[in-house]
């Protein structure tokens, strides 16, 4: 049983990871995309991220080194809807 449990979460983690480097490699495509000389700046730029995106991230960091196990209470509890758990159906 344990077996199944060590893999199961070794899996979530490649699997965050993979997300992770695709995303940024999606961000880094895109910034690279709209920093062209000949477009000029945008008219209207973006907000800054909220303050519990940095949070996230950093217990995504965690979740990956192994000192968090379950990514989703971590993060569900960061959010600011964390109080509504399992309001998508995927919480417990």
């Amino acid at each position: 049983m344990r077996g199944g449990r060590h893999r199961s979460i070794v899996i979530q983690r490649q699997t965050i990871l993979t997300i992770a480097v695709a995303v940024a490699l999606l961000v880094g495509a895109t910034g690279a995309a709209t920093a062209q000389p000949a477009q000029g700046p945008p008219d209207d730029l973006p907000e800054p991220v909220p303050g519990f995106v940095s949070d996230i991230l950093g217990a995504i960091t965690e979740f990956i080194d192994g000192t968090v196990d379950f990514l989703g209470d971590v993060v569900r509890g960061l959010t600011p809807a964390g109080n509504a758990a399992g309001s998508n159906g995927f919480g417990p």
